[in-house]
């Protein structure tokens, strides 16, 4: 735990606290349901049900930078047409 300076008592306290057992099984059906398969994936949650999928595996910046911009450029669009 020193490596990423994390209290070690706290930790293994909460590893056995029941609330995050259940944060990560929510985690885990929330990757099966989005069919998330390896790692690293980086998507990006938008609504409850909405997500982008941004990258799959290693991204270059540049190319994760786009495609966030294009993702904001495109939900920006989306609500003014139905601000309008």
């Amino acid at each position: 735990m020193e490596k990423y300076t994390i209290p070690a008592d706290a930790f293994y306290e909460k590893l056995k606290d029941p609330a995050y057992a259940e944060k990560a099984r929510y985690e885990f059906a929330l990757c099966a349901q989005l069919q998330v398969t390896g790692f690293p994936k980086l998507l990006l949650q938008v609504n409850d049900t909405k997500f982008y999928l941004v990258a799959e595996g290693f991204t270059p910046y540049d190319t994760l930078n786009a495609r966030l911009e294009n993702i904001l450029r495109e939900l920006s669009a989306t609500n003014q047409d139905t601000t309008n």
